[in-house]
């Protein structure tokens, strides 16, 4: 076999390595939805997201700092939430943590909601990274702004995802 054909074979086994990370986080993500305390469930989820990002590093061999993860993740929060999709889920993320200090009713909202959020934010924000990682990005050169149309577009795909999940 060439060089060449070992590069590809390699590509390919990092693409499905990284895969796996992403699915399986995603689907740990879903499960942070379940946890009824606003602030816990919420760290719960981010501790998820940079659990798959450290691992998706060393997938690529990137470099992986907890800081940047985080600044990170809330800049891909800040872009959800400033556009058009966020406007539609906010009531799907945003009141879903409102509403669980409300009795009854507000549990029963959030736990419909938050895990189809959480899973389908994880697996957009993995999906990203992969593509990322694998076009020799780092963490350090993530342009968060440029990767946004990206972002929602796999964040849709996130809620089939979660979709998909549930029914198998």
């Amino acid at each position: 076999m060439g060089a060449e054909t070992l590069e590809v074979l390699k590509r390919r086994k990092q693409h499905r390595i990284a895969s796996g990370v992403v699915q399986r986080n995603a689907l740990w993500a879903a499960g942070t939805g379940f946890v009824p305390i606003p602030v816990l469930d919420s760290a719960a989820t981010v501790a998820v997201q940079l659990k798959m990002l450290a691992e998706l590093s060393d997938v690529y061999g990137v470099a992986f700092n907890k800081s940047s993860g985080k600044s990170v993740i809330a800049a891909l929060t800040a872009c959800i939430t400033s556009g058009v999709l966020g406007r539609a889920l906010l009531g799907t993320g945003i009141f879903s943590n409102i509403a669980k200090v409300m009795p009854v009713v507000g549990s029963t909202l959030s736990i419909v909601t938050m895990p189809g959020f959480n899973a389908a934010f994880t697996y957009a924000l993995g999906r990203v990274f992969q593509q990322h990682y694998a076009a020799g990005g780092t963490m350090a050169d993530f342009d968060a702004q440029k990767a946004e149309a990206d972002f929602r577009r796999k964040f849709k795909e996130g809620l089939k995802f979660d979709q998909d999940e549930k029914t198998a």
